[in-house]
């Protein structure tokens, strides 16, 4: 059964159209709806399905249900609901999340772009208005300085587009075309709009140095507004790299030389390691957590650039290319839906205690027992221990990342410890130890901890059971990455 893709672009503007009239109570339940109704376009529609209209003068309308896509939309549909189940936000914030649904699903499908950077720009404005409305006292400088570090990358994957599109001269913004002749632009030309699109898609991920507007974002944010930006936000900027700028660099003049994918190694490893030992330091814990995002992020800079290293040196072999591309896609659905559940538990962990200040806790597993095994188990799946979710990703990653890295490797896995580490310290000063009698008698709110079940499901699942997502897409079947050309 075909779910059209022009049906469902129709029913989700019904949806946001309904939410802004009726307002009050149904925003929230028309979030679930407009969640599920994008489960239903992904299951029903099974995998690469491609949906071809009419050109629109130089605009194809081209749209394509890949393996990255599919698992994208299932993690933004799985975020919806939980948004929806565990956060009782204002109607107004429900509205901006389907502005923000609508606009992912967009940037993930489309085949032409032109549309691609019309819904990359449309999803900074429900993400702007999040932080600006509901944030906490600095949230302009937050939002703002969100704003322009995005817009700037933004502008130089624009300038890329437009080289590709009068260079080449084709008449069209199709991606497959564009990106098929790129190798024809002179070699200026191709490095810069490798740059551009490269630079672009680093600070949406982000990669350090390219990071610094994640934590203001991330912190100033209402806790609705975290869980969405970092469980979703962060994924723009990977399926940027997997399923646009490894064709662009496979098919330039660049391909024969590893100089940019040892760049990418080194801006992955530096990242895993920066970012560990500044979270280390952090007091803040929803501070902490925005760097552990950094760093985790930061495996997918590592497989992008272990898989074209393999390309370019001309030792390519299919298992390790399948391990890194295949797991860099499990660690975005993973990371996303912990790095969700984490941010609402510190949500949790901050009305309960009054405090995100770790040091200011302690010893509260005394006092709020299911709060600190759900904190506990978060963090533990944060770390990536075996029968969660992270593990799969991340190990598949390092396995694929070996036969690169070889005797390299040991930095990864400095990073890897040094992850650990503020992990455990943080659980440490927080919910072990004697209790803070000056927090008193704290107590909390059961449906809030019964909401983040949810996704704790949903990690174990996938920890112990992964091949249900990749067999669910029957990928033996499947062109390799999962694009039709």
């Amino acid at each position: 059964m075909i779910f059209p893709f022009n049906l469902l672009l129709l029913l989700l503007t019904v949806y946001f159209i309904a939410s802004v009239a009726i307002r009050k109570w149904a925003p929230r339940l028309i979030t679930v709806l407009s969640s599920l109704t994008l489960l239903a376009f992904v299951v029903l529609n099974g995998m690469n399905r491609s949906f071809n209209y009419s050109t629109v003068y130089i605009i194809s309308l081209s749209f394509q249900l890949n393996f990255v896509s599919s698992v994208l939309l299932i993690l933004v549909s799985v975020i919806g609901i939980f948004i929806s189940l565990r956060f009782k936000s204002s109607p107004g914030f429900h509205i901006l999340t389907q502005s923000l649904i609508f606009s992912l699903t967009g940037l993930f499908l489309t085949r032409d772009f032109i549309i691609f950077y019309i819904f990359w720009e449309m999803v900074l404005i429900p993400s702007f208005f999040m932080i600006g409305m509901w944030g906490t006292k600095n949230k302009d400088y937050a939002a703002m300085k969100f704003f322009i570090y995005t817009h700037v990358g933004s502008v130089f994957m624009l300038l890329g587009i437009f080289t590709m599109y009068f260079q080449e001269g084709g008449g069209t913004f199709n991606m497959n075309f564009l990106i098929g002749g790129i190798g024809s632009l002179g070699i200026t030309y191709q490095a810069f709009v490798l740059f551009g699109f490269l630079f672009a898609f680093l600070i949406k991920l982000p990669s350090v140095p390219f990071h610094s507007w994640l934590p203001d974002a991330y912190v100033e944010s209402p806790s609705e507004g975290t869980v969405l930006i970092s469980s979703l936000l962060s994924k723009m900027g990977a399926f940027g790299l997997l399923i646009l700028f490894i064709p662009m660099y496979v098919n330039s003049s660049f391909s024969s030389s590893p100089v940019l994918p040892e760049v990418l190694l080194g801006l992955g490893i530096f990242s895993l390691i920066y970012s560990s030992l500044v979270a280390l330091y952090q007091k803040d814990m929803k501070m902490m957590m925005s760097y552990a995002s950094v760093g985790h992020m930061s495996f997918i800079t590592i497989a992008v650039g272990g898989f074209l290293y393999l390309i370019s040196t001309g030792s390519s072999n299919v298992l390790i290319e399948k391990l890194l591309f295949y797991g860099a896609v499990f660690q975005l659905i993973s990371h996303g839906i912990i790095i969700a559940m984490i941010f609402a538990l510190v949500d949790t962990t901050e009305k309960t205690t009054g405090t995100r200040i770790i040091n200011s806790m302690g010893g509260i597993a005394r006092k709020v027992p299911g709060l600190s095994f759900l904190l506990l188990l978060a963090f533990l799946a944060s770390v990536a221990i075996p029968g969660f979710s992270g593990f799969v990703g991340e190990i598949t990653i390092l396995l694929g990342a070996y036969a690169v890295l070889k005797y390299y490797l040991i930095f990864v896995l400095i990073g890897v410890v040094l992850t650990a580490s503020y992990h455990i310290f943080a659980l440490q000063r927080s919910i072990f130890g004697p209790y803070n009698e000056y927090l008193g008698d704290i107590r909390t709110e059961k449906s809030e901890l019964y909401a983040t079940v949810f996704p704790l499901a949903i990690v174990f699942l996938l920890g112990i059971f992964p091949g249900l997502l990749f067999g669910f897409f029957n990928l033996g079947n499947l062109p390799f990455m999962g694009v039709v050309p």
